[in-house]
Formats: C-alpha cells, sequence, structure tokens
C-alpha cells in the first residue's frame, strides 16, 4: 500500500482498535502492513522471552505490567479489503496516560539534576527526555500524518501501530537496533546530534565522546557473544532537519534462535539510557519524573528465518482521543549546557510537529 488516499482506512483500523502495525524501511518506497486478526498478541515481560517468537515486536523502554512487550503475530501482510469485513466490533479503550508538558523553567530543573551525577563521576552519560502534550486537532489523521513522514523521511524507519494494549503510536526513527537475515547481521551507534542550517556539520568533543561511548558499549556487548564485527565509522547521517554521528556494526550472529538475548544485552543503548547501564537506568527511573512508555523502546519485524528490522523508538508521538504526546530526549555529560540540550530537544520534537498537516 503505497497511495495516500488509504490514509483513512488506517484510521478506521484504529478506530475500530484492530491490532495492526504499517511501516516503512530506510530507503524503501513500500509500505509494509501486519495486522492479527484473531486473539490477543503475546504480552511479554522479559526482551528474552523473544527468542524463538515471530511477529512485530513492540518493546517498551522499561517493561511494566501496563507497558508489556507486544507481539503482533502476522496473520494479514496485506492491507484488508476496503468494506472493512474482517474487523471486529469497536472495542472499549484503554485508559491513557496523560503526560504534563514541561516548560524550559521545568526542564531547568531537571537538568541540573541529571547533570549532578555526571559532575560527580557517578556517571559518564545520562539521557533525558521531554515530552510535550498538544491537543489534538478534529481534522487530525494518523494515518494521513504517517503518509506525510513517509514522504518527508525518507532516510528513516516510519511507522503507525495501534494495539489495545497499547494505544497508537507513530513515529520515524533513524536509529537501528538489530537488523539481518541468515548470517548477515547489523547494529549501529547513534550518539551525538547537529541541526545545520547547511551542508556542513562540524562536531564538537561533547558530541565525538558522546558517540564514542556508545560505540565502545556495543563492541563490549558483542563480545560477549564472541562476536568480531566489522567496523565503518563513525560518519555524519541526515535524519530530516537534523545530523547525527553513526557508527555501523556488521557480525555473523551465532545463534539465530536467540535474538531474545542478544536484544536483552544491547537495550537500552547508551544513546537512549547512558552509562554506567544499570546505574543510569536506575537513575532515568528515580528521577525523570516522566514514563517514557515505548518511546525510546524498540519495535519492528522480528524473523529470524527471513528478515529482522528492529528499531529504537525515537522521535514519535502517542495518539489519544483529545491530544498528542510527543517525545524527544538528549544525552548530558558532564560537559552538556542547558541552552543547548533544551534547544536540541525542541529540535527533535519538530520532527513530529512538521508532519501534522
Amino acid at each position: 500500500m503505497t497511495k495516500q488516499h488509504n490514509y483513512l482506512f488506517l484510521d478506521k483500523l484504529i478506530g475500530q482498535d484492530a491490532c495492526f502495525a504499517i511501516f516503512r524501511l530506510p530507503h524503501e518506497t513500500a509500505t509494509r502492513f501486519v495486522m492479527q486478526t484473531s486473539g490477543t498478541p503475546f504480552l511479554l515481560r522479559d526482551i528474552e522471552e523473544l527468542n524463538g517468537q515471530r511477529g512485530f515486536v513492540i518493546a517498551p523502554f522499561r517493561t511494566t505490567a501496563t507497558s508489556p512487550i507486544i507481539v503482533i503475530r502476522p496473520d494479514r501482510t496485506r492491507l484488508p479489503p476496503t468494506d472493512a469485513s474482517i474487523l471486529k466490533d469497536p472495542q472499549e479503550k484503554v485508559n491513557s496516560q496523560r503526560h504534563k508538558s514541561k516548560d524550559k523553567a521545568d526542564y531547568a530543573q531537571l537538568f541540573n539534576r541529571f547533570l549532578k551525577p555526571l559532575s560527580d563521576g557517578e556517571l559518564k552519560k545520562v539521557v533525558l527526555a521531554r515530552s510535550k502534550t498538544i491537543d489534538r486537532k478534529n481534522s487530525f489523521s494518523p494515518g494521513r500524518s504517517f503518509f506525510n513522514a513517509v514522504k518527508k523521511y525518507p532516510h528513516s524507519y516510519v511507522y503507525l501501530f495501534h494495539t489495545p494494549q497499547t494505544g497508537t503510536w507513530l513515529g520515524s526513527s533513524p536509529e537501528i537496533l538489530l537488523t539481518g537475515k541468515r548470517n548477515e547481521w547489523h547494529t549501529v551507534a547513534l550518539a551525538g546530534t547537529r541541526y545545520p542550517n547547511s551542508g556542513t556539520v562540524t562536531w564538537d568533543d561533547k558530541n565525538l565522546r558522546e558517540q564514542h561511548l556508545v560505540t565502545s558499549y556495543l563492541l563490549k556487548q558483542l563480545s560477549s557473544f564472541h562476536i568480531t564485527p566489522e567496523i565503518n565509522g563513525p560518519y555524519t547521517i541526515k535524519a530530516g532537519d537534523l545530523a547525527h554521528l553513526r557508527t555501523d556494526f556488521s557480525f555473523n550472529l551465532p545463534d539465530t534462535s536467540k535474538p531474545g538475548t542478544l536484544l536483552k544485552a544491547l537495550h537500552p543503548t547508551p544513546a537512549v539510557s547512558g552509562l554506567p547501564k544499570d546505574e543510569a537506568y536506575r537513575f532515568i527511573q528515580d528521577n525523570e519524573e516522566q514514563n517514557r512508555l515505548y518511546y525510546t523502546g524498540f519495535l519492528g519485524i522480528l524473523d529470524t528465518q527471513n528478515e529482522t528490522d528492529l528499531y529504537v523508538n525515537l522521535r514519535c508521538m502517542h495518539i489519544e482521543k483529545n491530544s498528542l504526546t510527543l517525545f524527544a530526549g538528549s544525552g548530558l555529560l558532564a560537559s552538556s549546557s542547558l541552552d543547548d540540550e533544551w534547544e536540541e530537544t525542541e529540535q527533535k520534537l519538530k520532527t513530529m510537529l512538521d508532519i501534522l498537516g
């Protein structure tokens, strides 16, 4: 399905509380579709439980009883007929959690709280996220916004999904977590952000250091599986109006029957959490003052027998009945500046704001 007039049908699927995902891989033109037509999706509590699973995976930043790992069974891989005869009767919607938008003064308080363990040497890096909630206009269409993103962000992974358990999410991510098939597998270190006004991008010590931390982490995690990857980078890539530093890792996966074990070792990477991994993860839980839900989790097709394409859930929005909650974050080091990090998140929020139409 590639024609934009199909967006109305996607909106209807959401209204019927259907369990589906539509997505477009970077540099491809055609969209892909999966839908579960009966029963409920698998609900998992641990990433390692993805071993042996096949389907469209939706994993949160932190797995909880209210934010489980979801696996949509791909009963249907083509958009249903326009009569919508396979759709169930509308179901009662789950209660959605509302997020309070923080202004710069609120953000500054959190920034200073997050900077302290960095200045004290307790953490090397930590990611501070923020959200922005806006009213949903009557004219807003999730399906139309998805196709707007497909057109505007050809180099990113663009998706729209809905399940009764998660509600509706839409996003555009430049960051691979794990892709591959047979003996060819791939992950990336993506860290450092610039929003250039021209084609020339320069990188300061803070961004180079941030990229180095993520690269070193991935090398360490892969080596624990006796994986020695081929490395390419770092180099500059564009994602919408932003630029990032990226390093590619290509490798053979010794045991394709246990992708969940590797995913658990990789997620969350320092690009969305921090270092040391466990300490930064706990600090975020205790101090960030919001639930990220599925922001900075990961999502995509998991099928080790054919092709796996899993991406970190960046630049996204949670679509609710009366509001849209947009998410963004930035990686903090001891040398980070409040004004720079605030502006970086403002630029990242524009990724979703620019497709609302």
